[in-house]
C-alpha cells in the first residue's frame, strides 16, 4: 500500500509536514535534538491552539501559577531522560517558544488530573486478534480513546520519529504539542496504548516519579516485543494510574499499573485481549468496578462480538466493531451493543479510533464524531518509517 492521500504541506531541514484527511503527519528525522527542532518549526501554529485551548485558561483563571509551574517544569525536565531533554529543546529552538512554555504543555495532561480538571483522560477500548482468532492468525489492534469533548477541535497528530542514535523508528498519535505517547508503534512491530486506570488503580498523581507518560515513549524507542515492554513495567512504578494494551506480531498482554499498588500484568487466556478502563486481573484482589465511563459494558460488548466473530478478525471486520456504539438513538444501553461514542451521554467522546495491522506496519485512523467526522483513512508506517 502506498500513502495516496497525503497532501505534501510543508519541509524544514531533514523534516516534513504532511496532511491526510485532517491529521497532522510530521515526519522527522536525524538526532533527537534535530527531530525537536524540526517539530518545533513544523509545528508551531498547531502548537499554540492546543496551549490556547488547554494551557492558557489556566492561567488566565490564575488556577496555576509561577511556583505550580516551575514544579512541574523542573519535575519533567529533570527526571527525563536525555531523549526528552533534548527533544524539549530542539522544540524550543525550533518553535522559538521558551522551554518552559514547551515543557508545561506536554505535562497538561497529568497536571489537569493532579488538579482533578479531568475525570478521566482515557475512557478507552482496546481490541486485540490474533492466532486461531484472527482470519489469517496475524496481529490485529483496534482501539478507540474517548476523553474530553474540546479535544475533537484540535486535529490528530501523528508524529514519526526516525532517530540516528540507534533508536527504533517511532509513530505516536495525540495532538500538537504533546509529545507523551497514548497510542504507538515502532518500526519493530511493538505497540501500546493507554488507558485511564483512575477509577480502579486511584486517582492519585506522584509528583515525585517521573511522568510516566514520557517514559513510555523511552521504552518503545528500545523495545523489540510485548515480553520486553512488560519487563520494562515490572521495574517501575507509574506516577498515575493507567491500564496498557501491548502487542507485537507474535502476543499480546495488558498491563494493570497503579500509582498506589505497584502494576500487575494480565497474559492472554486465548488469542484475543480486551482492555477497558477497569482492572481484570484477578491477582489484585478486588472486584471489578463499572465507571462513568462505563467500561464494564464495553468491555462485555466487546468481548461478547470477539466471540462471535472468532477466526473471523481482519481489518474490515475491526473496523466494523469498532464502529458499533455503545449507546442506541434513545441514548439508551442496549445489551450487545459496542464501544463508540459519536454523541457525549455519558462522561466522554470518541475522539479518535484506530485499526491496526501490526505485520504490516499499517493503520487506519478515523474521527467519528459528526461535527468533525472524517472516515477511515490508511496510513502505511513501514513508508513513513522508510
Amino acid at each position: 500500500m502506498e500513502n495516496p492521500e497525503l497532501n505534501f504541506v510543508k519541509e524544514y531541514n531533514a523534516g516534513k509536514l504532511f496532511e491526510t484527511n485532517g491529521v497532522f503527519i510530521p515526519v522527522l528525522s536525524g538526532s533527537t535534538i534535530e527531530m525537536g527542532e524540526q517539530y518545533g518549526a513544523l509545528m508551531t501554529e498547531e502548537m499554540q491552539n492546543t496551549y490556547n485551548l488547554l494551557v492558557q485558561p489556566e492561567i488566565e483563571a490564575k488556577t496555576i501559577d509561577n511556583t505550580t509551574i516551575d514544579q512541574w517544569i523542573d519535575r519533567a525536565y529533570t527526571t527525563g531522560s536525555l531523549r526528552t531533554k533534548q527533544f524539549y529543546e530542539g522544540i524550543a529552538l525550533g518553535s522559538s517558544w521558551p522551554l518552559r512554555k514547551v515543557i508545561l504543555l506536554d505535562q497538561i495532561y497529568e497536571y489537569r488530573l493532579y488538579k482533578s480538571k479531568l475525570e478521566s483522560f482515557a475512557g478507552c477500548t482496546s481490541i486485540v486478534s490474533f492466532g486461531k482468532e484472527s482470519i489469517d492468525g496475524k496481529m490485529y489492534v483496534g482501539r478507540n480513546l474517548n476523553w474530553n469533548p474540546i479535544l475533537n477541535t484540535l486535529p490528530l497528530v501523528l508524529t514519526i520519529r526516525k532517530p540516528i542514535d540507534g533508536s527504533y523508528k517511532l509513530g505516536s498519535i495525540g495532538w500538537s504539542g504533546i509529545y507523551n505517547s497514548l497510542t504507538a508503534l515502532n518500526d519493530k512491530g511493538v505497540y501500546m496504548d493507554i488507558h485511564d486506570g483512575s477509577s480502579m488503580g486511584g486517582a492519585i498523581v506522584a509528583t515525585e516519579r517521573p511522568p510516566i507518560l514520557n517514559t513510555v515513549v523511552d521504552i518503545l524507542s528500545e523495545v523489540n516485543s510485548s515480553d520486553e515492554v512488560k519487563t520494562k513495567f515490572n521495574g517501575l512504578l507509574s506516577s498515575i494510574s493507567i491500564i496498557l494494551t501491548v502487542a507485537d506480531i507474535n502476543t499480546a498482554l495488558s498491563i494493570e499499573c497503579s500509582s498506589l499498588a505497584g502494576n500487575s500484568v494480565k497474559h492472554t487466556a486465548d488469542d484475543s485481549l480486551v482492555v477497558a478502563n477497569t482492572f481484570t486481573n484477578d491477582d489484585w484482589g478486588i472486584g471489578r468496578r463499572e465507571t462513568v465511563s462505563h467500561s464494564l459494558q464495553r468491555f462485555t460488548n466487546i468481548a461478547y462480538h470477539l466471540k462471535e466473530n472468532r477466526g473471523k478478525i481482519d481489518v474490515g471486520l475491526m473496523k466494523e466493531l469498532m464502529d458499533l456504539k455503545l449507546f442506541n438513538e434513545d441514548h439508551a444501553l442496549m445489551k450487545n451493543r459496542d464501544c463508540t461514542k459519536p454523541q457525549l451521554i455519558d462522561s466522554d467522546i470518541t475522539n479518535y479510533q484506530i485499526v491496526c495491522d501490526i505485520s504490516n506496519l499499517l493503520l487506519w485512523v478515523k474521527m467519528p464524531v459528526p461535527e468533525f467526522y472524517t472516515k477511515w483513512t490508511p496510513i502505511s508506517l513501514k513508508e513513513l518509517f522508510a
